[in-house]
Protein backbone atom coordinates (compact mmCIF):
# COMPACT_ATOMS: atom_id res chain seq x y z
CA UNK A 1 0.00 0.00 0.00
CA UNK A 2 1.43 3.68 -0.42
CA UNK A 3 2.64 5.79 2.27
CA UNK A 4 -0.08 8.65 3.01
CA UNK A 5 0.89 11.07 4.88
CA UNK A 6 -1.49 13.34 8.04
CA UNK A 7 -1.33 16.03 10.11
CA UNK A 8 -2.28 15.42 13.41
CA UNK A 9 -2.94 18.68 15.65
CA UNK A 10 -3.95 17.94 19.20
CA UNK A 11 -4.91 21.10 21.52
CA UNK A 12 -6.22 20.25 24.39
CA UNK A 13 -7.68 20.95 27.75
CA UNK A 14 -4.20 22.32 29.25
CA UNK A 15 -4.61 25.05 27.26
CA UNK A 16 -0.77 25.79 26.35
CA UNK A 17 -0.49 25.01 22.88
CA UNK A 18 -0.81 22.90 19.86
CA UNK A 19 0.94 19.43 19.62
CA UNK A 20 1.44 18.52 15.72
CA UNK A 21 2.72 15.47 14.53
CA UNK A 22 3.58 14.22 10.96
CA UNK A 23 2.45 10.57 10.40
CA UNK A 24 2.91 8.23 7.45
CA UNK A 25 0.45 5.35 7.49
CA UNK A 26 1.41 2.67 4.98
CA UNK A 27 -2.52 0.21 7.19
CA UNK A 28 -4.32 1.92 9.79
CA UNK A 29 -2.27 -0.06 12.34
CA UNK A 30 1.34 0.43 11.02
CA UNK A 31 2.78 4.16 11.63
CA UNK A 32 5.59 5.80 12.07
CA UNK A 33 6.20 9.06 12.80
CA UNK A 34 8.59 11.72 10.37
CA UNK A 35 8.43 15.52 12.98
CA UNK A 36 6.91 17.24 15.51
CA UNK A 37 6.26 20.46 16.44
CA UNK A 38 4.76 22.24 19.57
CA UNK A 39 3.22 25.62 18.83
CA UNK A 40 2.85 27.56 22.14
CA UNK A 41 -0.55 29.96 22.50
CA UNK A 42 0.14 33.41 23.57
CA UNK A 43 -0.91 34.76 26.32
CA UNK A 44 -3.97 36.29 25.10
CA UNK A 45 -5.37 33.29 23.42
CA UNK A 46 -4.71 31.31 26.30
CA UNK A 47 -7.19 33.98 28.27
CA UNK A 48 -9.57 34.04 25.75
CA UNK A 49 -9.66 30.11 25.78
CA UNK A 50 -10.47 29.69 29.23
CA UNK A 51 -12.67 32.84 29.34
CA UNK A 52 -14.96 30.75 26.94
CA UNK A 53 -14.73 27.49 28.67
CA UNK A 54 -15.59 29.12 32.20
CA UNK A 55 -18.39 31.68 30.55
CA UNK A 56 -20.09 29.18 27.80
CA UNK A 57 -23.60 29.42 29.05
CA UNK A 58 -24.28 31.01 25.94
CA UNK A 59 -22.09 28.91 23.75
CA UNK A 60 -24.42 26.01 21.34
CA UNK A 61 -22.57 25.92 18.44
CA UNK A 62 -19.14 26.45 17.21
CA UNK A 63 -20.29 29.86 15.17
CA UNK A 64 -21.06 31.48 18.49
CA UNK A 65 -17.60 32.23 19.43
CA UNK A 66 -15.07 34.33 17.34
CA UNK A 67 -12.68 31.86 19.25
CA UNK A 68 -13.84 28.91 16.27
CA UNK A 69 -12.32 31.57 13.14
CA UNK A 70 -9.87 33.08 15.41
CA UNK A 71 -7.92 29.79 15.99
CA UNK A 72 -8.22 28.47 12.50
CA UNK A 73 -4.79 30.32 11.32
CA UNK A 74 -2.96 29.40 14.53
CA UNK A 75 -3.66 25.41 13.85
CA UNK A 76 -3.09 26.41 9.95
CA UNK A 77 0.40 28.21 10.56
CA UNK A 78 1.44 25.21 12.78
CA UNK A 79 0.97 22.87 10.05
CA UNK A 80 2.93 25.08 7.56
CA UNK A 81 5.73 25.37 9.69
CA UNK A 82 5.88 21.88 10.61
CA UNK A 83 5.64 21.37 7.01
CA UNK A 84 8.64 23.47 6.73
CA UNK A 85 10.80 21.94 9.40
CA UNK A 86 9.98 18.34 7.76
CA UNK A 87 11.06 19.61 4.44
CA UNK A 88 7.69 17.87 2.67
CA UNK A 89 5.56 20.17 1.10
CA UNK A 90 1.80 20.13 1.61
CA UNK A 91 0.94 18.66 -1.98
CA UNK A 92 2.35 15.26 -0.71
CA UNK A 93 0.32 15.76 2.34
CA UNK A 94 -3.19 13.69 2.03
CA UNK A 95 -4.58 15.13 5.22
CA UNK A 96 -4.91 17.42 8.75
CA UNK A 97 -6.80 15.96 11.40
CA UNK A 98 -7.65 18.81 14.05
CA UNK A 99 -9.05 18.15 17.68
CA UNK A 100 -9.84 21.56 18.24
CA UNK A 101 -10.08 23.48 21.54
CA UNK A 102 -13.28 22.29 23.46
CA UNK A 103 -14.79 24.79 25.44
CA UNK A 104 -18.17 22.90 26.02
CA UNK A 105 -18.69 19.53 26.44
CA UNK A 106 -22.33 18.71 27.01
CA UNK A 107 -23.23 14.77 26.15
CA UNK A 108 -26.33 14.31 28.66
CA UNK A 109 -28.02 17.69 26.87
CA UNK A 110 -30.93 16.66 24.96
CA UNK A 111 -30.09 17.09 21.97
CA UNK A 112 -26.12 16.18 23.19
CA UNK A 113 -23.70 18.36 21.93
CA UNK A 114 -19.95 19.25 22.15
CA UNK A 115 -17.98 22.25 20.95
CA UNK A 116 -14.43 21.69 19.69
CA UNK A 117 -13.28 25.55 18.08
CA UNK A 118 -11.16 26.05 15.26
CA UNK A 119 -12.73 26.19 11.79
CA UNK A 120 -11.95 23.21 9.73
CA UNK A 121 -12.69 25.05 6.21
CA UNK A 122 -10.16 28.04 7.23
CA UNK A 123 -7.57 25.39 8.02
CA UNK A 124 -7.81 23.76 4.37
CA UNK A 125 -8.32 27.49 2.69
CA UNK A 126 -5.00 28.47 4.34
CA UNK A 127 -2.98 25.35 3.95
CA UNK A 128 -4.73 24.07 0.84
CA UNK A 129 -4.81 20.56 1.93
CA UNK A 130 -7.82 18.45 2.94
CA UNK A 131 -8.84 19.12 6.73
CA UNK A 132 -10.81 16.59 8.69
CA UNK A 133 -12.48 17.61 11.94
CA UNK A 134 -15.20 17.79 14.41
CA UNK A 135 -14.21 14.16 15.52
CA UNK A 136 -16.97 14.01 18.49
CA UNK A 137 -20.42 14.52 16.80
CA UNK A 138 -20.73 11.04 15.04
CA UNK A 139 -20.54 9.35 18.42
CA UNK A 140 -22.77 11.65 19.68
CA UNK A 141 -25.44 11.19 17.04
CA UNK A 142 -24.77 7.23 17.64
CA UNK A 143 -26.13 7.78 21.44
CA UNK A 144 -22.41 7.72 23.09
CA UNK A 145 -20.26 10.41 24.67
CA UNK A 146 -18.64 11.55 22.27
CA UNK A 147 -15.54 11.10 24.01
CA UNK A 148 -12.80 10.22 25.23
CA UNK A 149 -11.60 9.55 21.49
CA UNK A 150 -7.87 7.99 22.53
CA UNK A 151 -8.97 4.22 23.51
CA UNK A 152 -9.49 3.45 19.76
CA UNK A 153 -6.13 4.62 19.05
CA UNK A 154 -4.60 2.93 22.03
CA UNK A 155 -6.73 -0.32 20.97
CA UNK A 156 -5.12 -0.38 17.13
CA UNK A 157 -2.07 0.97 18.21
CA UNK A 158 -1.11 -1.62 21.92
CA UNK A 159 -3.75 -3.96 21.06
CA UNK A 160 -4.38 -5.18 17.45
CA UNK A 161 -0.96 -3.86 16.43
CA UNK A 162 0.56 -5.28 19.61
CA UNK A 163 4.14 -3.37 20.60
CA UNK A 164 7.34 -5.73 21.17
CA UNK A 165 6.71 -4.78 24.92
CA UNK A 166 3.42 -6.23 24.89
CA UNK A 167 4.27 -9.69 22.62
CA UNK A 168 7.97 -9.94 23.93
CA UNK A 169 9.64 -12.57 25.64
CA UNK A 170 7.39 -12.04 28.78
CA UNK A 171 4.13 -11.11 27.36
CA UNK A 172 1.92 -8.45 29.03
CA UNK A 173 -1.63 -9.59 29.76
CA UNK A 174 -3.63 -6.80 28.27
CA UNK A 175 -6.31 -7.48 30.97
CA UNK A 176 -4.16 -5.42 33.29
CA UNK A 177 -2.70 -3.05 31.32
CA UNK A 178 -3.59 1.01 31.39
CA UNK A 179 -2.81 4.05 29.29
CA UNK A 180 -3.46 6.93 30.88
CA UNK A 181 -3.32 10.33 29.91
CA UNK A 182 -2.96 13.21 31.42
CA UNK A 183 -3.33 16.72 30.24
CA UNK A 184 -5.92 19.10 31.28
CA UNK A 185 -8.56 16.15 31.92
CA UNK A 186 -7.08 12.51 32.79
CA UNK A 187 -8.48 9.95 30.81
CA UNK A 188 -7.39 6.07 31.16
CA UNK A 189 -8.13 3.58 29.03
CA UNK A 190 -8.12 -0.32 30.32
CA UNK A 191 -6.69 -2.50 27.42
CA UNK A 192 -8.90 -5.45 27.73
CA UNK A 193 -11.84 -7.03 25.53
CA UNK A 194 -14.47 -5.22 25.92
CA UNK A 195 -12.59 -2.28 26.00
CA UNK A 196 -12.82 0.73 28.64
CA UNK A 197 -12.16 4.36 28.45
CA UNK A 198 -13.47 7.16 29.93
CA UNK A 199 -12.16 10.76 31.81
CA UNK A 200 -11.36 9.93 35.78
CA UNK A 201 -11.49 13.81 36.24
CA UNK A 202 -8.98 16.93 36.59
CA UNK A 203 -5.67 16.08 35.71
CA UNK A 204 -3.65 19.32 35.21
CA UNK A 205 -6.58 21.99 34.72
CA UNK A 206 -6.79 23.32 38.00
CA UNK A 207 -3.38 23.23 38.88
CA UNK A 208 -2.82 25.22 35.81
CA UNK A 209 -5.82 27.88 36.22
CA UNK A 210 -4.94 28.02 40.46
CA UNK A 211 -1.07 29.08 39.85
CA UNK A 212 -1.68 31.37 37.32
CA UNK A 213 -4.45 33.35 39.15
CA UNK A 214 -1.94 33.07 42.19
CA UNK A 215 1.50 33.30 40.43
CA UNK A 216 0.89 34.22 37.44
CA UNK A 217 2.37 31.24 35.78
CA UNK A 218 1.31 28.92 32.99
CA UNK A 219 1.92 25.73 34.95
CA UNK A 220 3.77 24.24 38.17
CA UNK A 221 7.38 23.27 36.31
CA UNK A 222 8.55 20.06 38.14
CA UNK A 223 5.43 20.42 40.59
CA UNK A 224 8.14 22.45 42.83
CA UNK A 225 5.48 25.13 44.03
CA UNK A 226 3.05 22.65 45.19
CA UNK A 227 6.08 20.68 46.75
CA UNK A 228 6.74 23.34 49.14
CA UNK A 229 3.30 22.95 50.39
CA UNK A 230 1.25 20.16 52.39
CA UNK A 231 -2.51 18.81 51.72
CA UNK A 232 -5.14 19.99 53.11
CA UNK A 233 -7.22 16.80 53.81
CA UNK A 234 -10.38 18.66 54.51
CA UNK A 235 -10.28 20.49 51.33
CA UNK A 236 -9.24 16.58 49.43
CA UNK A 237 -12.43 15.60 51.53
CA UNK A 238 -14.80 18.50 49.85
CA UNK A 239 -13.15 18.04 46.32
CA UNK A 240 -13.71 14.34 46.24
CA UNK A 241 -17.38 14.18 47.21
CA UNK A 242 -18.30 15.38 43.98
CA UNK A 243 -20.53 13.31 42.27
CA UNK A 244 -18.90 12.97 38.88
CA UNK A 245 -16.36 10.88 40.75
CA UNK A 246 -18.69 8.17 41.80
CA UNK A 247 -20.35 7.78 38.36
CA UNK A 248 -20.68 5.19 36.54
CA UNK A 249 -18.85 4.63 33.06
CA UNK A 250 -19.22 5.26 30.28
CA UNK A 251 -18.46 9.28 31.51
CA UNK A 252 -16.68 11.98 30.00
CA UNK A 253 -15.97 15.65 31.03
CA UNK A 254 -14.37 18.97 29.89
CA UNK A 255 -12.27 22.01 31.44
CA UNK A 256 -16.32 23.83 31.35
CA UNK A 257 -17.22 21.46 34.00
CA UNK A 258 -13.67 21.51 35.92
CA UNK A 259 -12.51 24.74 36.86
CA UNK A 260 -12.02 27.77 39.34
CA UNK A 261 -15.32 28.20 39.55
CA UNK A 262 -16.00 24.55 40.58
CA UNK A 263 -13.36 24.72 42.83
CA UNK A 264 -14.26 27.88 44.69
CA UNK A 265 -17.55 26.42 44.84
CA UNK A 266 -16.85 23.11 46.53
CA UNK A 267 -15.03 25.11 49.34
CA UNK A 268 -15.72 28.59 49.29
CA UNK A 269 -12.77 29.55 51.59
CA UNK A 270 -10.68 28.82 49.57
CA UNK A 271 -8.79 31.77 49.69
CA UNK A 272 -7.98 31.54 53.12
CA UNK A 273 -5.86 28.68 52.66
CA UNK A 274 -1.95 28.92 52.11
CA UNK A 275 -1.71 28.91 48.06
CA UNK A 276 0.82 26.21 47.86
CA UNK A 277 -1.22 23.75 50.32
CA UNK A 278 -4.14 23.96 47.87
CA UNK A 279 -1.76 23.15 44.86
CA UNK A 280 -0.36 20.26 46.45
CA UNK A 281 -4.09 19.40 47.48
CA UNK A 282 -5.05 19.61 44.09
CA UNK A 283 -2.19 17.59 42.85
CA UNK A 284 -3.43 14.62 45.33
CA UNK A 285 -7.12 14.85 43.52
CA UNK A 286 -5.78 14.26 40.26
CA UNK A 287 -4.06 11.48 41.88
CA UNK A 288 -6.44 10.28 43.89
CA UNK A 289 -9.57 10.25 41.08
CA UNK A 290 -7.02 8.55 38.79
CA UNK A 291 -5.69 5.67 41.57
CA UNK A 292 -9.33 4.92 42.48
CA UNK A 293 -10.61 4.85 39.54
CA UNK A 294 -8.08 2.53 37.95
CA UNK A 295 -8.74 0.10 41.50
CA UNK A 296 -12.65 0.11 40.85
CA UNK A 297 -11.92 -1.81 37.71
CA UNK A 298 -11.00 -4.37 39.65
CA UNK A 299 -6.97 -4.77 39.53
CA UNK A 300 -5.15 -4.29 42.17
CA UNK A 301 -1.67 -5.07 40.31
CA UNK A 302 -0.41 -4.08 36.67
CA UNK A 303 1.20 -1.84 34.51
CA UNK A 304 -0.39 1.81 34.10
CA UNK A 305 1.78 3.69 30.84
CA UNK A 306 1.49 7.25 31.16
CA UNK A 307 0.91 10.23 28.64
CA UNK A 308 0.50 13.70 28.54
CA UNK A 309 2.04 16.64 30.70
CA UNK A 310 1.02 15.06 33.76
CA UNK A 311 3.57 12.11 32.77
CA UNK A 312 6.23 15.10 33.00
CA UNK A 313 5.75 16.11 36.81
CA UNK A 314 7.38 14.02 39.11
CA UNK A 315 4.81 14.95 42.01
CA UNK A 316 2.16 13.13 40.35
CA UNK A 317 4.15 10.56 38.76
CA UNK A 318 5.78 9.64 42.60
CA UNK A 319 1.75 9.84 44.07
CA UNK A 320 0.08 6.90 41.87
CA UNK A 321 3.74 5.35 42.36
CA UNK A 322 2.41 5.50 45.84
CA UNK A 323 -1.15 4.85 45.60
CA UNK A 324 -0.80 2.20 42.77
CA UNK A 325 2.21 0.53 44.78
CA UNK A 326 1.55 -2.96 43.10
CA UNK A 327 1.51 -1.52 39.78
CA UNK A 328 4.23 -0.69 36.84
CA UNK A 329 4.54 2.38 36.76
CA UNK A 330 5.79 4.18 33.24
CA UNK A 331 5.97 6.41 30.81
CA UNK A 332 4.21 5.35 27.26
CA UNK A 333 7.77 5.72 25.68
CA UNK A 334 8.60 2.01 26.86
CA UNK A 335 6.07 1.05 24.60
CA UNK A 336 7.49 2.89 21.45
CA UNK A 337 4.93 5.88 21.36
CA UNK A 338 6.62 9.24 22.52
CA UNK A 339 4.01 10.00 25.62
CA UNK A 340 4.70 14.04 24.71
CA UNK A 341 3.27 13.18 21.44
CA UNK A 342 0.83 10.41 21.50
CA UNK A 343 -2.67 12.65 21.28
CA UNK A 344 -1.19 14.17 18.27
CA UNK A 345 -0.28 11.13 16.70
CA UNK A 346 -3.53 9.63 17.74
CA UNK A 347 -6.08 12.62 15.71
CA UNK A 348 -3.54 11.87 12.44
CA UNK A 349 -4.85 7.89 12.68
CA UNK A 350 -8.38 9.49 13.14
CA UNK A 351 -8.45 11.69 9.97
CA UNK A 352 -6.42 8.20 8.40
CA UNK A 353 -9.96 6.49 9.52
CA UNK A 354 -11.90 8.88 7.89
CA UNK A 355 -10.67 9.70 5.12
CA UNK A 356 -10.47 5.55 4.31
CA UNK A 357 -14.26 5.23 6.15
CA UNK A 358 -13.21 3.27 9.25
CA UNK A 359 -15.05 3.21 11.60
CA UNK A 360 -13.01 4.69 14.80
CA UNK A 361 -14.85 5.13 18.05
CA UNK A 362 -15.72 2.07 20.88
CA UNK A 363 -19.24 1.65 21.95
CA UNK A 364 -17.76 0.00 24.96
CA UNK A 365 -15.97 3.39 25.88
CA UNK A 366 -18.31 6.06 24.80
CA UNK A 367 -21.72 3.98 25.15
CA UNK A 368 -22.81 4.86 21.34
CA UNK A 369 -25.14 2.54 20.26
CA UNK A 370 -22.98 1.54 17.35
CA UNK A 371 -19.46 1.81 15.50
CA UNK A 372 -19.22 5.11 13.50
CA UNK A 373 -16.89 6.76 11.30
CA UNK A 374 -15.85 9.98 13.06
CA UNK A 375 -15.20 13.05 11.43
CA UNK A 376 -16.25 15.71 9.05
CA UNK A 377 -13.98 16.76 5.79
CA UNK A 378 -13.25 19.70 4.64
CA UNK A 379 -11.44 20.59 0.97
CA UNK A 380 -9.68 23.58 0.09
CA UNK A 381 -11.47 25.91 -2.37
Amino acid sequence: MAEELFIGLMSGTSVDGIDAALVSFDSNNRLRVIETLFTEFDTEIRKKINQAAQNNEHLRTNQDSPLHQLLAPVYASACITLLAKAGIPSSKISGIANHGQTVKHEPQAKPPYSLQLGDGQTIADLTGIKTYTQFRQADLIAGGQGAPLMPAFHKSVFIDNASERLQGENPTSSDNVFILNIGGIANVTHLKEPLIGFDTGPGNVLLDQWIDQKLGLSYDKNGEWANQGQVNHQLLENLLTDNYFAEPYPKSTGTDYFNLAWLMARHPALNTLAAQDVQATLVQLTVDSISDSILALGNSKGEVYVCGGGANNPLIMQGLRSKLAKFEIAKTDALGVPCDWLEAIGFAWLGYCCAHDIASNIPSVTGAKSAVVLGEVFLPH
